[in-house]
């Protein structure tokens, strides 16, 4: 088996017509980077806020949520720009994305995620939402990503090894 190739070619595998991809995106990223946050930060405290206004502080929280969707959505336009006519449903990507800003970073729509709730916890106000995003951080640095790089150095061999090498797991090269 060549690098690139998945292992499961023999299984049947959900495939996702390319027009689709970006509303079911567009779902996640609202379900995870919108609503989840706004669900947690109902558990507790909310500093900062008066008769259900944010303060002018929390605004502030409004820029880094901004930003991390925005990085978010750069990412996903390198991901949707390689897809054919129909991406397989999975957790392993069909092809290696090296480019735009994933030059800068491994995970960056991880980052771009952790970035976001970062922002959510500043405009909340909220410490429920801090360990929201604490448990994201650990999840992803423990669990998804060292899998997800076991999957990466399969699927693409000598090639992920070598940007593996040249680009860090969170920022910079």
């Amino acid at each position: 088996m060549k690098p690139g190739n998945p292992k499961s070619e023999n299984h049947r595998k959900l495939l996702l017509p390319k027009w689709a991809i970006p509303l079911v995106w567009a779902i996640i990223v609202l379900v995870i980077q919108v609503l989840l946050p706004w669900v947690v930060a109902k558990i507790g405290l909310r500093y900062g806020w008066r008769q259900g206004d944010p303060g002018w502080w929390n605004l502030i929280g409004l820029i880094p949520v901004t930003i991390g969707i925005a990085l978010y959505g750069w990412c996903l336009v390198f991901h949707f720009r390689s897809y054919r006519a129909a991406v397989p449903l999975g957790f392993s990507p069909p092809h290696l994305v090296t480019a735009g800003p994933y030059q800068i970073s491994r995970n960056p729509m991880y980052a771009s995620g952790l970035f976001t709730w970062f922002g959510w916890t500043i405009f909340y106000g909220s410490p429920a939402v801090f360990i929201g995003l604490l448990f994201l951080w650990s999840v992803f640095t423990f669990r998804v990503i060292p899998y997800e790089e076991r999957q990466l150095e399969a699927l693409f061999g000598d090639d992920y090894l070598e940007y593996k090498q040249s680009v860090r797991r969170w920022i910079g090269r």
